[in-house]
């Protein structure tokens, strides 16, 4: 059994050493990386060797090879895509987060006057009834009920003024971020 063994290892050896440059190489062309072409052709040479009935009557299987190549890099990028999106959906949860927090630290660690002056050109940009009511909530402390009874409006179009200066202020501070961040 034991020479049967090492006739097996001895062909797999030739095999491999026949097949394992154009595969690496192929891999290489498509994927622009030396280490994931490394990766891939390690892989489909260990899922090779444990399925000895592939290859063990063959001096080399061109188009098999290419086929299982080409999978390999498929599910490669594929993988790739995930990370890549689960990253982004990450990072915009945190950058969403950070602008949500009541906490001022996100000002305290960008640079806090060159914010400011961005909240104040974007609320001067504002129309003047929707700046007033961001104001008269923002600054002078009152009540969405109270600016309502005070300018004589319905409650939902103070909340609405409320609400569209947030989103103008969240777009400008995250356009300060991305920015300021990812150059």
């Amino acid at each position: 059994m034991s020479e049967k063994v090492e006739d097996l290892d001895v062909r797999f050896e030739r095999f491999y050493a026949a097949n394992y440059p154009r595969v690496k190489n192929f891999a290489k062309l498509l994927t622009k990386s030396e280490e994931d072409a490394e990766d891939i052709a390690q892989n489909i040479f260990l899922k090779l060797w444990t399925r000895p009935e592939l290859w063990q009557e063959q001096e080399t299987m061109t188009s098999y090879l290419y086929t299982v190549t080409r999978n390999e890099i498929f599910n490669l990028f594929k993988h790739q895509k995930v990370e890549q999106e689960y990253e982004d959906k990450i990072m915009k949860a945190q950058l969403i987060g950070d602008l949500c927090d009541e906490d001022t630290s996100l000002l305290e660690n960008l640079y806090y006057k060159e914010v400011l002056l961005l909240v104040k050109m974007t609320l001067d940009q504002l129309p003047p009834k929707r700046r007033q009511i961001f104001e008269m909530s923002r600054f002078e402390g009152l009540s969405h009920k109270e600016i309502a009874e005070k300018l004589q409006i319905p409650l939902r179009t103070v909340e609405d003024h409320i609400y569209k200066t947030l989103t103008e202020l969240r777009k400008v501070l995250m356009f300060v971020i991305l920015f300021r961040f990812f150059p």
